[in-house]
């Protein structure tokens, strides 16, 4: 008599692999455009005059090489493209070392979409991170080669002067920002890896400037923050996502965390009257959704891991299912001063709450929905 776990376990499989729908026929029209029209919605204005463009992002993380769920990320995207301005992964495209295959690459209609570098996108010598004290081995200039120097010149990016001078300090930097105009916002994507007083130097700079143009700035990047991140009341946020990601750091260097510095630049230009909308990050496989510690006006959104189920996820990611995929619509609205999440795919958390929407007043620093 064979075991029935294994065959129990073969036949939901084959199960699951008959019925699996794609990831439009999960997500109708019907079910996805209420929210996100509402999120994108505003007024004529008294003059007869359209108010600035609301802006919506597809911001997903922590792909690790899984080319099924990109491509139906690509999917969703293409059948929503007149509501959609952009997509970007915020890091760890690769399995697991620099040298795995990059996923965008290999997916059609991926390349346009925006990369920060992650952790895993650095590691080149195949060394297991806790027993190394250098486990970004790879240089910058191999990390650009791998994620940004073929794609980037059709991003409609601006990168910092000299990032193809080999004699300039931004030499195959692997930050640059992105204007919307219509929306009068401006991405900024760093690379929190190597965050160095060039790095600030040249975020700074492009916060001034955005805020001379009188646009509102979204940063991105792969990490949490260093300083630590306040829990704020929402389903977003995971129980132990703090536990689940505690790795001992072999040196401070390589602590897995974007340095505080960054935020205190962004401080500076919020006192200078800048508008700071919120931080996009992934790196801890959960979502979570918390004020910086020491910068209460800064509200970083993680997103919960994009890839395929691993040891470090507490939540189901059953193939074929609505839980196989986890990205948010994040929609800026400068007219009503709001950012709205909207999830699609996996929508309970570790304690079964909801995560579906969270609406921010970043003008004002207050949760207006969630739930």
């Amino acid at each position: 008599m064979k075991p029935i776990l294994p065959i129990l376990a073969a036949a939901l499989s084959m199960g699951f692999a008959a019925n699996a729908q794609s990831i439009t026929e999960l997500n109708p029209r019907e079910n996805v455009l209420p929210t996100l029209l509402s999120a994108r919605s505003t007024p004529m204005g008294s003059d007869g005059k359209a108010p600035d463009k609301p802006l919506t992002l597809i911001h997903f993380s922590d792909l690790h090489g899984s080319t099924a769920n990109l491509e139906r990320i690509v999917e969703f995207r293409d059948a929503y493209d007149e509501y959609i301005d952009d997509a970007i992964h915020t890091g760890d495209a690769v399995f697991c070392y620099w040298d795995d295959p990059n996923p965008f690459e290999q997916v059609k209609g991926a390349g346009s979409i925006l990369i920060a570098i992650g952790n895993h996108d650095c590691w080149k010598g195949h060394l297991v991170w806790a027993e190394s004290n250098h486990p970004y081995d790879a240089s910058i200039e191999d990390a650009y080669a791998k994620m940004l120097k073929r794609p980037i010149s059709g991003w409609e990016v601006v990168q910092p002067k000299g990032v193809r001078d080999r004699h300039s300090k931004y030499y195959c930097a692997c930050y640059y920002y992105k204007d919307y105009s219509e929306s009068k916002i401006r991405l900024i994507v760093l690379d929190g890896l190597h965050y160095d007083k060039d790095q600030d130097e040249w975020f700074d700079k492009t916060l001034s400037e955005a805020k001379s143009l009188g646009y509102a700035v979204v940063a991105a990047q792969h990490f949490p923050a260093q300083c630590g991140v306040e829990t704020v009341k929402t389903g977003f946020n995971s129980a132990n996502i703090w536990e689940l990601r505690s790795v001992p750091d072999p040196v401070d260097s390589q602590m897995e965390k974007m340095p505080e510095k960054g935020f205190a630049t962004v401080d500076r230009f919020i006192d200078n009257g800048g508008t700071f909308v919120c931080w996009l990050s992934g790196h801890t496989h959960a979502d979570f959704i918390g004020k910086v510690k020491g910068h209460e006006k800064q509200l970083q959104v993680i997103v919960e891991k994009a890839g395929e189920f691993d040891r470090y996820m507490y939540e189901d990611r059953t193939p074929g299912t609505l839980n196989q995929d986890a990205f948010n619509l994040f929609t800026v609205n400068p007219y009503k001063g709001l950012f709205t999440i909207q999830r699609i795919g996996s929508n309970r958390g570790d304690r079964m709450q909801s995560k579906k929407l969270f609406v921010y007043d970043y003008r004002n620093s207050r949760i207006e929905v969630s739930e």
